[in-house]
């Protein structure tokens, strides 16, 4: 599978393309992170799901750019090249070893997100790419928050039976003894992420099919049945926020 993308100076673009940060923002199902390795969550029998784990290996060259995932029975390997004559980046990935149906869709999400991502990155200014609000866009910035943090209540809310603002006040009420807290919820069409800290919203993040949102406006709109989960951060606050 392979995607390109037209740019003017595509060589000038492979330290992005190099930074692993940029990658694991991109990979769904990501549970878990380090600097050298990644964990993914995929679905083994109908109703049971598996944890893999990949060790990454990136390399770059005279024109291209290569992430290699490799575990005991399996192995992936992204490559990017940077044609300067056809003023062009193309990205294409290979996988082989087991559970390459789940994960051949994985990736193929992978590097749909990863174009997207790097044409996003090229128009959004650098002051609205720093905010909170758009750093709960980020896989890596919310899988790091989970990490350091733990799960402190899972539920549902059900909006045709109680708007949003009172059920998350409650549970801020209910969870005021720690400094920093990350919600999050989803459904089929929607998903909301909310970071407080001291009971101030410091970041919103919504997502209902293609369209993303960053006010509290759109997450007052919100419809539907919610699962929710609510972690209390471990770091000190000026370490998040």
């Amino acid at each position: 599978m392979a995607e390109e993308i037209e740019t003017e100076n595509p060589e000038e673009e492979k330290l992005w393309f190099y930074d692993k940060k940029n990658l694991i923002d991109c990979i769904p199902s990501l549970v878990g992170f380090s600097e050298n390795t990644i964990k993914v969550r995929v679905k083994s029998l109908l109703f049971f799901s598996k944890i893999l784990e990949y060790e990454i290996t990136s390399l770059a060259g005279g024109g291209y750019v290569e992430h290699k995932f490799k575990n005991d029975f399996s192995f992936a390997n992204l490559l990017i090249t940077f044609n300067k004559s056809k003023k062009c980046i193309t990205l294409s990935i290979s996988y082989s070893g087991k559970f390459e149906k789940q994960m051949g869709k994985l990736l193929e999400e992978t590097l749909r997100n990863l174009k997207k991502k790097y044409l996003e990155q090229k128009t959004v200014s650098p002051t609205r790419n720093n905010t909170l609000s758009s750093r709960l866009s980020s896989l890596s910035f919310v899988a790091k928050l989970v990490s350091t943090s733990k799960l402190i209540y899972t539920g549902t809310l059900d909006t045709g039976k109680i708007d949003i603002t009172p059920f998350v006040e409650d549970l801020l009420h209910k969870f005021a003894q720690y400094p920093v807290i990350y919600i999050s919820g989803f459904n089929e069409e929607s998903t909301f992420r909310l970071l407080f800290a001291n009971g101030e919203l410091k970041g919103v993040y919504i997502k209902t099919s293609d369209k993303e949102s960053f006010t509290e406006q759109e997450l007052l709109k919100l419809k539907g049945t919610f699962h929710v989960s609510v972690y209390a951060n471990l770091l000190k606050t000026s370490m998040v926020i």
